[in-house]
């Protein structure tokens, strides 16, 4: 009996293996604003990934590249004013970055891509 359990223990293993999807980070950087963006794509093979990573990244920059670009640098040039900004404008300002995070969201998810965030350079 030990031996049968450790058979299909040693089966169900390899057949979770088998379906293990690969995955991989890419980022794309964005001089003129100083940002480099953040993403995960997911597939069944490095080949998928890549080929799914290029049409992410073609979406991406035709789409959303400039609206994430203009949000953040507003984000930026608030904090480093110096004043806090009144509830209303906060409320605003997630309304628009949820509204554009779900459109990125979207657009990435049926590539098996996703926008990880950002990140500042120096």
């Amino acid at each position: 009996m030990k031996t049968f359990m450790t058979f299909i223990v040693t089966a169900l293993l390899a057949a979770g293996s088998a379906h293990a999807a690969e995955r991989a980070q890419f980022y794309i950087p964005d001089k003129p604003t100083k940002l480099v963006y953040l993403f995960t794509c997911e597939a069944d093979s490095r080949d998928e990934i890549d080929a799914n990573w290029e049409k992410a990244k073609a979406i991406f920059a035709s789409d959303h590249q400039a609206e994430a670009a203009r949000l953040e640098t507003e984000t930026k040039a608030q904090r480093e004013s110096g004043h806090a900004p009144s509830q209303a404008a906060i409320d605003a300002h997630n309304v628009e970055y949820n509204t554009h995070k779900a459109a990125v969201e979207a657009d990435l998810a049926p590539l098996g891509c996703t926008m990880n965030g950002l990140m500042h350079m120096p």
